[in-house]
C-alpha cells in the first residue's frame, strides 16, 4: 500500500474517532443541560448560539487550511478538543454545573470544527488521484452517517451508566487518540510566501477564493445556491417536519420516532457506500436528476400529512421512505459537488472554496428551520400544502440546475 493510501485512511480513523467523540459529547451535554434546567427554550438557545461559529468561520478555516500545514491543523484542532473536554472534565468532577460553561464548550467545539473540517476535505487532493475522489468522500461521508447513528445510543448508554463526568472524560481521551494518529500522517506541503504578513496574507486568501466563485468560476456558485435552495426547505423538513408529524401529528411513539430515524440514517449511510459504485453517474451535470428525485420523493411525504386522519401506519411509512430517498440522494449530491470542487478547482485554492460552499449551505439551516417551524404552526392541518409547494419548488429548482448544466456547459467543466 501506498503512503499516500496509508495516510488517507489514517485520516479517515481519525476523522472517525473524533466524529463519534463529539457526537457522544455532544448527545450527553445535552441530556446534562436538560436535566439541569428541565427548559426547551434554554436548550434550543444553546443551540442556536453554537451553530454560529460554523456559519462565520468556515471560510476562514478553509483559508488556513490553503495557508499552513494540513497535517499541523489536524493535530491542533484535536489537540485543542482534548485540552476544552479535559477542562470540562475536571470542572465537572469538582462539581461545577454550570449551563453556561457546557453552553460555552459546545460552541467552542464547534469553532474547532469550523477549522477541522475544511482541511480534511483540502487534504484528500493533496494525497489522492482525481479518479479515487468519489469513493474516498462516499467513505468520509460514511464514516460520518455511521456516528451519526451510533452516537445517541452509545451516549445513551454509557451516560446512564458511568455518569457525565466520566463520559466526559472518556471524550478527552478520544480526542487525544485522534491526535496521536494524527501525528503519522503525511500531507504534502509547500509554504506559501506571506510578504505582506500573515493576517493580510489571510484576507487576501479569502479574498482570492471569494472571487474564484463569483467571477472565475460562477457555475460553481450557481451550483452551491441551487443546493443551499433545496437544502433550506429538506433539511429543515427532516429536522422539524419529521419529529413533529410523528410525535404530534400521527401520535406514535418513541420507538416509531427511533425507528424511523435509524432509516433514514441508513439510507444516508448506503448513499455513501454505494457512491464509488456510482462514480460514473456522479459527474456535476447529473445534479438536476438527484434535485428532481427530492421533488418527487418529498410528494409521499405529501400524502402522509394530507392522510394523517385515521390509520397511522400508512402515513409514517410513507413519511420515513420519503425522508429516506431525500437522504440518500442528498449524500450523493453532496458528494458529487465535494469531488468536483476537488478535481476542478486548482490545488492552493481548493480548501478555501470548499469552505466558502459549505457556508453557503450551512447558513441556510437555521433560516430554513425557522420558518418551517412558523408555517407549520401557522397552517396547522393544513401542511400538505406547504409539502406539496415544497415539492414544486424543488422541482423548479431541477429546471434550472438542467438549464445550467446543459450537454455543452458539461463538456466544459469536465475539461476546466
Amino acid at each position: 500500500m501506498s503512503r499516500n493510501k496509508v495516510s488517507f485512511y489514517l485520516i479517515v480513523i481519525s476523522q472517525g474517532i473524533g466524529l463519534i467523540g463529539a457526537a457522544v459529547l455532544r448527545f450527553a451535554i445535552s441530556l446534562h443541560v436538560l436535566d439541569l434546567t428541565g427548559s426547551a427554550e434554554i436548550f434550543a438557545t444553546m443551540v442556536a448560539v453554537s451553530f454560529l461559529p460554523l456559519i462565520v468561520f468556515t471560510p476562514l478555516g478553509g483559508a488556513i487550511a490553503d495557508r499552513f500545514s494540513k497535517k499541523m491543523m489536524l493535530v491542533i484542532c484535536d489537540s485543542a478538543n482534548t485540552l476544552l473536554v479535559g477542562l470540562l472534565a475536571i470542572m465537572l468532577f469538582g462539581g461545577t454545573q454550570s449551563v453556561l460553561m457546557l453552553g460555552a464548550t459546545i460552541t467552542l467545539l464547534t469553532l474547532i470544527s469550523a477549522f477541522y473540517h475544511p482541511t480534511v476535505t483540502a487534504s484528500l487532493p493533496a494525497i489522492l488521484e482525481k479518479d479515487e475522489l468519489v469513493s474516498a468522500n462516499g467513505l468520509v461521508q460514511g464514516i460520518r452517517s455511521i456516528s451519526i447513528l451510533a452516537a445517541p445510543m452509545l451516549a445513551a448508554f454509557l451516560f446512564g451508566t458511568i455518569g457525565v463526568e466520566s463520559l466526559v472524560g472518556l471524550c478527552a481521551a478520544i480526542f487525544l487518540f485522534s491526535a496521536l494518529i494524527n501525528i503519522f500522517i503525511k500531507i504534502p506541503f509547500k509554504a506559501q510566501e506571506a510578504e505582506r504578513g500573515i493576517v493580510a496574507a489571510i484576507a487576501g486568501d479569502l479574498r482570492e477564493g471569494f472571487l474564484y466563485i463569483t467571477k472565475e468560476n460562477r457555475l460553481l456558485l450557481k451550483v452551491s445556491l441551487i443546493f443551499t435552495g433545496v437544502l433550506f426547505f429538506h433539511q429543515a423538513m427532516l429536522s422539524i417536519t419529521y419529529p413533529y408529524m410523528v410525535r404530534v401529528t400521527l401520535g406514535l411513539s418513541e420507538f416509531h420516532f427511533g425507528a424511523g430515524n435509524a432509516a433514514i440514517g441508513a439510507a444516508t449511510l448506503i448513499g455513501s457506500l454505494v457512491s464509488g459504485k456510482l462514480r460514473k453517474y456522479l459527474q456535476i451535470h447529473h445534479m438536476p436528476i438527484y434535485v428532481a428525485i427530492i421533488g418527487l420523493a418529498t410528494i409521499p411525504i405529501t400524502l402522509s400529512a394530507a392522510l394523517s386522519v385515521g390509520n397511522a401506519i400508512i402515513p409514517y411509512l410513507l413519511l420515513v421512505v420519503g425522508f429516506m430517498t431525500i437522504m440518500f440522494c442528498f449524500t450523493l449530491t453532496n458528494i458529487m459537488i465535494l469531488s468536483y470542487v476537488q478535481t476542478n478547482v486548482p490545488m492552493h485554492i481548493v480548501g478555501k472554496v470548499m469552505a466558502l460552499t459549505m457556508t453557503i449551505a450551512n447558513a441556510s439551516a437555521p433560516a430554513g428551520q425557522f420558518v418551517m417551524g412558523f408555517l407549520i404552526e401557522g397552517l396547522a392541518y393544513w401542511q400538505f400544502a406547504l409539502y406539496a409547494g415544497i415539492a414544486l419548488v424543488t422541482l423548479g429548482l431541477a429546471i434550472m440546475a438542467k438549464r445550467l448544466l446543459s450537454i455543452k456547459s458539461a463538456a466544459l467543466i469536465e475539461n476546466e
